[in-house]
Parts: structure tokens; sequence; C-alpha cells
């Protein structure tokens, strides 16, 4: 077990593009919610040995106020062998972030945060219902290397009608400049449950055209590139030697632990969801029986399905000989249709690995719904 994410299911105000499982709540209800969460690390301390990355996500990790932030690092820090953490990530707001924060998170082993930008354009941020400025972004990444975290992500969303790729490019720009190691770009996804979907609902919001997001996509990957960002993952780019250690955990298939309402764990072969009801969670935790949303068992081939859909999704692909020492089958033997995917051009093989082509990315969903 290498990998520990702890989910905190508030946020200050709701963003309308967002579907995860969040709220705004009292103070007095964030509190018993971080005793609870230590509680959970507690019960699961037998996984804990061999923990290399940690990532606190949400929500809005950043949130909570500073005496609760410490509490829970304080409490990773005691049940977990800090010496043996190469990255540890936590999410932020750019308008949460100052000194104080920044030097807190440092204290207890924090070296890398992701922060929400979303975008830089005020027409933009807007429609996702976001509160900052550039200047506030630059600032935040200022404080937070003066502090001595330099590891630093900023996610951005494109694909917002009518927008256009010299919008994302200024976006781009602003970032690199102000110092990130590493951007994750995602196109607008329209979940029903959410602000934007109730607007496309009233025709107040029309969905950009998917053949006007795929050329955005490809100028912003373009456009990294040439300035030396690796692609590494489909929506994924760093400066060298700055991939996602914590993510790559995930899309290598591997057993990831997880505690808070809500996250998902991956434990020999099981998939968990912790139950979405603070209640619910409470009662779980204080039976020592924890609720669950769902527990699946994965059969073998869901297991290999999952290997080649996370795993084509890097830019190097699904290793051949690895998936054949994982499962025991020679992976064409499992996917004969694979010849069929390469005379197509919509993969390649190049004897170690099978990946999807740089230029074939924005057909990616072709390729892994034949998994499905």
């Amino acid at each position: 077990m290498k990998a520990i994410y702890i989910h905190i299911p508030f946020c200050s105000h709701i963003c309308s593009y967002c579907d995860f499982y969040k709220m705004v709540a009292k103070d007095e209800l964030k509190s018993k919610y971080i005793d609870y969460l230590i509680k959970e690390l507690e019960m699961k301390k037998k996984y804990l040995n061999d923990i290399e990355t940690i990532y606190i996500g949400g929500g809005t990790p950043s949130s909570l106020s500073l005496e609760k932030i410490e509490k829970l690092l304080q409490a990773l820090n005691e049940n977990i062998n800090m010496e043996k953490i190469t990255e540890f990530t936590f999410e932020a707001n750019p308008t949460d972030v100052n000194t104080i924060m920044a030097n807190t998170l440092f204290k207890y082993g924090v070296n890398r945060i992701s922060l929400g930008v979303q975008s830089l354009n005020k027409n933009k941020l807007k429609t996702l219902n976001r509160y900052h400025t550039p200047l506030i972004v630059k600032q935040a990444i200022k404080i937070l290397n003066s502090a001595g975290i330099k590891n630093i992500n900023a996610d951005l969303i494109y694909g917002i009608s009518p927008e256009t790729f010299r919008i994302v490019r200024r976006d781009l720009r602003r970032v690199i400049r102000y110092g990130v190691t590493h951007i994750s770009t995602y196109s607008l996804i329209i979940e029903e449950k959410t602000l934007i979907g109730k607007w496309i609902k009233e025709k107040k919001f029309i969905p950009m055209e998917e053949d006007k997001e795929a050329k955005i996509y490809q100028k912003i990957c373009r456009y990294l590139r040439n300035r030396k960002f690796v692609h590494y993952e489909v929506s994924n780019f760093c400066k060298k030697g700055y991939q996602s250690k914590h993510n790559l955990v995930y899309w290598n298939n591997m057993n990831y632990l997880a505690i808070g309402a809500g996250a998902s764990f991956y434990i020999d072969n099981i998939r968990y969801t912790n139950v979405m009801n603070l209640a619910l969670y409470f009662e779980g935790i204080d039976s020592e029986q924890l609720n669950y949303l769902e527990t699946t068992k994965l059969t073998d081939d869901e297991r290999m399905a999952e290997e080649m859909i996370l795993g084509l999704r890097k830019l190097e692909g699904v290793n051949k000989k690895a998936f054949s020492d994982k499962f025991g089958v020679n992976i064409y033997q499992k996917y004969p249709f694979l010849s069929d995917l390469i005379l197509k051009s919509l993969i390649i093989d190049d004897n170690v690995f099978i990946r999807v082509p740089r230029e074939k990315l924005y057909l990616m969903n072709e390729v892994l719904v034949n998994f499905i």
C-alpha cells in the first residue's frame, strides 16, 4: 500500500460545474468530521507501514480553519512514517492561501500543492462560480514558494462555450509565467446535478461542440510540449521530473487506501466507496464497521480491463510484459481486437508498450470503449 487519499467534503461555496461529494457546513460539523477522519485513519493503521504518497483532496481542504488543518496534519505525522513520504499533496483554492497556512503545510511535510485555478479569464470564472483573480493566483504561488513548497499544480478547465484557444492559451501562458511545475487540463464535463446541468435544461448554457473541444485539446498539447512540459497522461503535463506520483498509483492500477466520507479505495481486488452521508459515516466509525456506498470484488476480466483503461491514459501506455506477468496471459490472447485497433492506427505497439499515439489522444474513448 503506497498511497493514501483523504477526502474533505467541505467548500466555502459551490462551483457551478462540480459533481464531487461536497457541502457548505458549519464549523462544528467540520470539527467533528476531522475527529472522525482521524479515528478512521487509526482504524486502518495496519495499512500505513509503507505509504509513500499522501493526497488531501475534496471538496476544498483549504476551506478548513488553520486549527483543523493542523490537527489533521499532526495525526498523519503521528500515524505515518513521514521519512518514507516522497510526495504529499494538498488541494487549495488560491483565495485561501496565506503565509501562515503555507508555513504550516510545509512544517508537516506537504511538498506539493494542487491549486484550483480553473481559469484566469473573468468571464469563464463567472460561469464557473469562482472568485479569484490572476493577481491572487500569482500571489498564492509566490507565498507557497517562499514557504518552501516548490511543486505546484494548476488545474485548468477548457471547453466552455464560446471560448477559443486564445483564451486558454492566455491562461496557460500566465500560470507558466507564475512558476507552476505541473498543469492538469480538463474539458468541461456536464454533470446533471450541477448548476451548469440545470442551466442547460433551462437553455441558459450551450455546451461546446465536440470537434471544437478536440481542436482546443490538440492545441493545448502542442503549446505545452513546445514549452518543455512533458505530456505523460491524457490530461496532465509537467516539467521534467514532476509527474504526480500519487496519481500514477491510480493509473498503474495499484492498491491504494482512502479515508473520509465518499472516498474510494482499492485493496486486494476489492473496490470500496465510503458512504456519502456524514451521519452514516460517523455511525460506521463509532461501531468500527464502516458503512460503504458500495463494495465491488473485481473479477480477473474486470481487473485486466481496468489495467488497460487506466494504463492507456498514460502516454507511455501499457507494458506488455508487465501485463503478462501480472495476469498470466498474453495481452493479444486476451484482447485479439488490439490488432484491428493497430490497423486503424488508433493504437501503436512499439514492442514494449501498447499505447495511443499522441495525435489520436482526442479519440481515446474510441479505444477505451472496447474494454468496457
